[in-house]
């Protein structure tokens, strides 16, 4: 056989690998619409698109520090924080613009913390982020206690997370606004293609004089923003601030949403754009084995084993 006869499968097998996402996205729409024609109704849609407003605005503002070759496993802790924070100024009567910013706020400091002890000690963030979720957690069950704060009376705040325009969710607003957001950082701004540089070779970047502990400690905080702004949403969406929101699980799904969009968990490869394709797979497995009454124990499995393959072909495109 001719080497021309050779390479055409082979280039077939990398083109499969780098459009496997959307093809897995459009089969298991296929399926799920084939089962339950109900799947591809209006409202269902739209019901995806608020579900996964949460996890996807911590995945997108996650995906640069996976691209340094980091991980924030603190995320879940921050999202209950935040809306114990911004409870806690609302109940003082502070206006919403305040409320906002200290729920925000919360997220800016863990991780800056985080950002610092990573980038300036040179500690594996793994163990730095695993560390500051306890501490973020039991912070908030210091200031929240174990039981639900309730947000009554307050209609501005609860129009972030139940409020609509034009048929859709005003979270899916935001989610769409920080997406389109850190596209265009990533694509328009030094710092997109510094991320991959740090995510490549660290060292290599440093010699050529960028600013890699700067840029490292900032991806932090981007994500801690990111997991604060979910907190807001969530508070308002169910009118409670509760310390043990955001529960072991949370900094998974994130996680897995930006892997699944192709992101290297060895850093370097990324693409925001991609990681919205990985949020909304995960959306539209979740929401079609729910409608399909798929029993929880059988979910899980299902998403480690998707989570699994796509390291494997992740792994094949490299």
């Amino acid at each position: 056989m001719s080497a021309r006869g050779l390479s055409m499968p082979a280039g077939f097998s990398a083109h499969l690998a780098q459009n496997a996402l959307p093809l897995a996205v459009a089969v298991i729409i296929a399926i799920f619409t084939l089962t339950e024609p109900a799947f591809l109704s209006a409202d269902n849609l739209v019901g995806i698109a608020r579900q996964v407003a949460i996890i996807g605005i911590m995945a997108v503002c996650m995906t640069f520090v996976i691209m340094t070759g980091g991980v924030d496993l603190s995320v879940g802790p921050v999202l209950a924080l935040a809306g114990l924070a911004a409870f806690y100024c609302l109940d003082a009567g502070f206006p919403l613009p305040v409320v906002i910013l200290a729920g925000l706020s919360v997220g800016a400091v863990v991780g800056l913390a985080n950002g610092l002890i990573v980038a300036f000690l040179q500690l594996p963030p793994i163990i730095v982020t695993l560390a500051m979720l306890s501490m973020v957690r039991g912070t908030a069950l210091i200031v929240g206690g174990p039981e639900q704060h309730l947000i009554r009376n307050e209609p501005a705040y609860s129009f972030i997370g139940t409020g609509s325009m034009m048929g859709l969710p005003v979270s899916v607003y935001i989610f769409a606004a920080v997406a389109v957001f850190m596209i265009l950082v990533q694509r328009r701004t030094p710092l997109g293609l510094l991320v991959a540089a740090i995510g490549d070779n660290e060292l290599a970047a440093r010699l050529s004089g960028h600013r890699t502990r700067l840029t490292k400690t900032l991806v932090y905080v981007i994500c801690g923003l990111g997991a604060a702004l979910a907190g807001i949403i969530q508070s308002s969406q169910v009118h409670t601030a509760l310390a043990t929101y955001g529960p072991f699980g949370t900094e998974l799904d994130v996680i897995a949403a930006v892997v699944l969009g192709g992101t290297s968990i060895m850093g370097g490869n990324g693409s925001i754009a991609r990681t919205l394709l990985g949020v909304f797979f995960l959306g539209i497995l979740n929401n079609g084995m729910n409608i399909l009454n798929v029993p929880i124990d059988i979910q899980l499995i299902a998403k480690g084993a998707i989570i699994v393959a796509a390291l494997a072909i992740a792994a094949r495109r490299g």
